[in-house]
C-alpha cells in the first residue's frame, strides 16, 4: 500500500506506485485478448491488504496463473545495486518454474537490466503449489542505474510487456474477435 513503512525510492516514490503503473500497463497489453485479471490489492492504495487474503482470493477465483509484481530495495540510499529477480516457491512445480523463466528472460531482454536470476523462496503470496505463481522483482528503487529505468514510462512499458507476453504465451491466450 502507498501507507506501508520503507518500501520507497530514496526520493520518495512508494513502491506501489511503481508497481501500480507496471501493472496498468500490463492490463492494456492484455487488454485486446480474451482474459479475466484479478488484482488481489487494494487498487487505490490506501490499505495494504494481508498477504493471505490475497492468496485466498486468487484460489477462491480460480486463476490460471498469479503474478506478483514487486520492485527491490537494498539500503534505502542510492548505491550501484541493480538487477531483476524472478521469485518461485523453494518447493516449486515444473509450471511455477516454466512461467518464471519465461518472464525472466523477456524481463532482462526488455529492460536491459541485470539478471540476477529466478530464485526460490517460501514468500506467502506464492507459496500453494495449486496455482502457477511468481513473484517479480522489476529492478531496485534504490539501485542508480535501475532507478533510471523503473520510473520511467519506457522502463515500466519494458517490465509490463515482458510480464504480458509471457501471460499470453503460458496461458495460451486469444486474441478478442
Amino acid at each position: 500500500g502507498l501507507y506501508t513503512a520503507g518500501k520507497q525510492t530514496p526520493t520518495g516514490i512508494k513502491e506501489w506506485t511503481l508497481n501500480d503503473k507496471v501493472r496498468d500497463k500490463v492490463v492494456a497489453y492484455l487488454s485486446s485478448y480474451d482474459v479475466s485479471i484479478i488484482n488481489v490489492d487494494n487498487n487505490e492504495g490506501n490499505v495494504d491488504e494481508p498477504l493471505m487474503d490475497r492468496v485466498n482470493r486468487y484460489l477462491r477465483e480460480g486463476v490460471d496463473a498469479f503474478v506478483s509484481l514487486h520492485h527491490n530495495a537494498f539500503k534505502g540510499d542510492f548505491t550501484n545495486v541493480t538487477g531483476v529477480e524472478v521469485w518461485i516457491d523453494r518447493n516449486a512445480t515444473e509450471e511455477d518454474k516454466i512461467l518464471a523463466n519465461m518472464i525472466y528472460n523477456r524481463l532482462v531482454k526488455y529492460t536491459g537490466l541485470k539478471g540476477r536470476g529466478v530464485k526460490r523462496e517460501d514468500f506467502t503470496v506464492i507459496n500453494q503449489n495449486k496455482v502457477p505463481a511468481v513473484l517479480i522483482e522489476g529492478g531496485f528503487m534504490d539501485g542508480t542505474d535501475d532507478y533510471k529505468v523503473i520510473t520511467s514510462d519506457k522502463g515500466q512499458d519494458a517490465y509490463a510487456r515482458a510480464v504480458a507476453e509471457s501471460l499470453i504465451e503460458y496461458c495460451k491466450l486469444k486474441k478478442k474477435s
